[in-house]
């Protein structure tokens, strides 16, 4: 094992973002995911280019994962195209889930009676099989997260309901206990919404779709950022615009990275001349 010091974490050229991005269908995943430096996307929803129409304008590589051995070539860093790349997005998870990573259990996990054989020859998991599904998606994930680049996985919310039909709790649409525990697995969880606005409050007509970031945890949403010294370097709400660029991931990255920063700079100054020196971020 190798000793490391926690302040070689934090330099810019060095520094790899590991994120969660949650959000409904539609609302912007792919769009931000694309905003990365240099990634590379396996996309893996229902449509043309498994999704990825809604970033034709960014150029980004990307590869649609059809069968367990290709997501598990990702994960591992075993597919060459991608193994030079800055930046690695599953785009998402929760498809990639209910895919081929459920039809490799059904199919090369043994059933354990005559009933669950037969649910496996319709497509459909049982009992243990939803535990080997999360297990198994658990393990590739960390294998994935262990890359020195930064990484993006998407995943659709799934929505947790009271009695009275009120919504109680957001968190990621994973399998099993996965959806809890997956936010224990990266650096930061973001969820994605949209709000309608108006730009002028006396015209109704000058209403707009605003895309934002809730950042932190509240009595709804399972999100975090471990990006902090005391105080987040986020603010509980980020603005994503992706034509000015706000929100982007570069742009919240070099606002991690100038809080970083500024935490070390307060605790032990870069000294020149005897004047403190604050760190220089790189642009990506």
């Amino acid at each position: 094992m190798d000793v490391r010091n926690t302040k070689d974490l934090i330099r810019p050229e060095s520094y790899n973002w590991k994120v969660l991005l949650v959000a409904d269908p539609g609302i912007g995943k792919s769009t931000w995911a694309a905003t990365a430096p240099d990634v590379g996307v396996a996309a893996c929803e229902p449509g043309e280019g498994s999704g990825t129409l809604s970033i034709v304008k960014a150029s980004v590589d990307f590869v649609e994962p059809r069968t367990f051995a290709d997501f598990r070539s990702i994960c591992y860093d075993t597919f060459g195209p991608f193994q030079k790349k800055r930046s690695i997005a599953l785009d998402s998870l929760s498809y990639m889930v209910k895919s081929f990573i459920k039809e490799h259990v059904l199919t090369a996990f043994p059933a354990k009676n005559p009933r669950e054989a037969m649910r496996r020859q319709a497509g459909i998991p049982s009992g243990f099989d939803f535990g080997e599904i999360a297990e198994l998606t658990r393990n590739l994930l960390n294998a994935l997260l262990g890359q020195k680049k930064h990484i993006i996985v998407t995943a659709l919310a799934k929505y947790e309901k009271d009695d009275n039909g009120l919504i109680v709790r957001i968190k990621p649409d994973l399998p099993g206990a996965l959806g809890d525990a997956a936010a224990a697995m990266f650096d930061s969880v973001l969820y994605l919404k949209v709000r309608k606005l108006l730009r002028d409050p006396r015209d109704p007509k000058s209403s707009y779709m605003q895309r934002y970031f809730i950042t932190q945890a509240d009595s709804v949403h399972l999100a975090k950022d471990r990006n902090n010294s005391g105080r987040p370097f986020l603010n509980a709400e980020e603005i994503f615009d992706r034509d000015s660029g706000q929100g982007s991931f570069p742009d919240l990255l070099n606002k991690i990275l100038a809080g970083h920063a500024a935490a070390q700079q307060n605790a032990i100054p870069h000294v020149s001349n005897g004047v403190p020196q604050a760190a220089t971020l790189i642009s990506l």
